[in-house]
């Protein structure tokens, strides 16, 4: 039988580089496919809130995450289905943006605990047999949701739900084999622990072993228990170890562990085209185009707004103005309001006179050609994909500006409205505060698309500087 410290020696030199690569590469492709997910995810949620299938959970922003979690997963009666699953879902987007914007993706820190969090949360809802049949009761709710939007006639809609359970599908598969591949390598490394700290000096031999497995578990739990007060005891770890070092099977297993952990060495292949970073660029493009219904609603409520100011004008003086301006402006529709809106580096504040009518024109033809980008296969995304690295780089930033100019005039809208409204009129005046928030979030991330592609632009053309070829 191989040495214990010979084959210990080899299993900790199989696990440090399995440890690098997984902190290289497979937990970065966890990280991206955890990000897929939750983007997947909203494409749906928010078909579900545009339709109304859903509504807004009251209680979003009072949700305090310390640790990710699963929603609650108990029965609830039917006629509580739309409430209870509006904060299901709304819950559901705010621990997986939690998870993507607080966790760190590395070994040290993703312990066997945080692998089961993140397990649970991936299998929370059941996208590979997303069905209203599923025996996951959250399955089957969500899926009944999404029934009524593709029974309908909007074909849009029906087309951004098909496509995002597709991706969260595909998601869920790489999040699984990513976590299989983690929790493989915790195992081992606990199996390791034991044998360097634990088994030595208890004195185990291979007749005991086979004959009284039970009471050399509880004798290694005692010793464990002294050693380690914090850390889970897992007796069927134990056992693996007692069966890989003492029984006749043990040289089989021993390989068998190394294997697993086998680390492939990649073949360096000579590239014969300049590498490309446009996956980032429309990483970038997709997160800008999730505004596209919050900003309808916006629009939606702020046409609402406008048409409580309107009633007021309904005088003789009023419309005498009006017929007035319309002789010497005939294209003049006569909406506009006199708005201030703020300078965010200097805080001065600048009154503009805002066309109300050319303001929703415009605006709603951008949000059209937003919600077009996240149709799959369709015209808008076939033309971006057929844009060039430069050419989609600029598309990005055009459109990011944009909508930072959209916040500003939405917010400074809300503001005008909020503030002019008569006592009596306060209670029609609808906010668009929680539609800029999501808003405000799509910029912020393609912003940071933006950024880390710049970077490796950046980091490529320091390379080839510096001579490195394989760039």
């Amino acid at each position: 039988m191989e040495d214990p410290q010979a084959y210990s020696k080899t299993l900790e030199e199989r696990l440090d580089a399995k440890r690098e690569r997984l902190d290289a590469v497979d937990l970065q492709n966890l990280r991206n496919a955890f990000k897929v997910f939750q983007a997947a995810f909203r494409g749906v949620s928010q078909v579900l809130l545009k339709k109304g299938v859903i509504h807004e959970d009251p209680y979003k922003y009072e949700l305090k995450i310390s640790e990710v979690t699963n929603p609650p997963e108990g029965p609830f009666i039917e006629s509580d289905k739309i409430d209870e699953m509006s904060n299901r879902i709304s819950q559901f987007d705010s621990y997986l943006d939690f998870l993507n914007n607080y966790y760190q993706f590395s070994c040290e820190f993703l312990t066997m605990g945080r692998i089961k969090r993140m397990l649970g949360i991936s299998k929370y809802f059941n996208f590979a047999q997303f069905s209203d049949t599923s025996n996951s009761l959250n399955t089957r709710a969500l899926a009944e949701l999404v029934g009524m939007i593709k029974k309908g006639t909007d074909q849009l809609s029906s087309g951004i739900i098909a496509d995002s359970v597709g991706q969260l599908d595909k998601a869920t598969r790489e999040i699984l084999g990513s976590l299989k591949e983690l929790t493989n390598y915790h195992k081992e490394l606990y199996k390791l622990q034991l044998r360097q700290i634990v088994l030595p000096g208890l004195g185990l031999d291979a007749n005991f072993i086979i004959t009284q497995r039970e009471d050399s578990i509880r004798m290694v739990k005692r010793k464990f228990s002294e050693i380690s007060t914090e850390r889970t005891f897992y007796p069927e770890l134990v056992e693996e170890v007692l069966l890989e070092d003492f029984t006749s099977d043990g040289p089989s297993l021993r390989e068998a562990v190394l294997k697993r952990l086998e680390v492939e060495v990649e073949k360096k292949v000579e590239k014969s085209k300049e590498r490309s970073f446009k996956a980032t660029i429309l990483d970038g493009v997709r997160v800008l185009a999730s505004a596209a219904y919050p900003l309808e609603d916006a629009l939606s409520k702020l046409a609402d707004n406008s048409a409580v100011f309107e009633l007021r004008d309904k005088g003789f003086i009023a419309n005498l103005t009006k017929m007035i301006r319309k002789m010497f402006k005939p294209g003049d529709k006569g909406i506009s309001y006199i708005i201030e809106i703020p300078d965010p580096i200097t805080s001065l504040r600048t009154s503009e006179e805002l066309d109300f009518v050319k303001f929703m024109e415009d605006y709603s033809r951008k949000a059209k050609a937003l919600s077009g980008l996240l149709q799959r296969g369709g015209p808008a995304q076939k033309r971006l994909e057929g844009m060039n690295e430069d050419q989609s780089y600029k598309f990005l930033v055009r459109n990011i500006e944009e909508l930072q100019r959209a916040h500003k005039l939405f917010l400074s809208l809300d503001d005008f409205f909020r503030e002019s409204a008569e006592a009596e009129e306060k209670t029609r005046i609808k906010s668009v505060k929680i539609e800029l928030t999501t808003v405000k979030g799509a910029i912020i991330k393609a912003n940071q698309k933006k950024h880390e592609y710049v970077s490796q632009r950046e980091e490529l053309e320091q390379m080839k500087r510096l001579g490195i070829r394989d760039v």
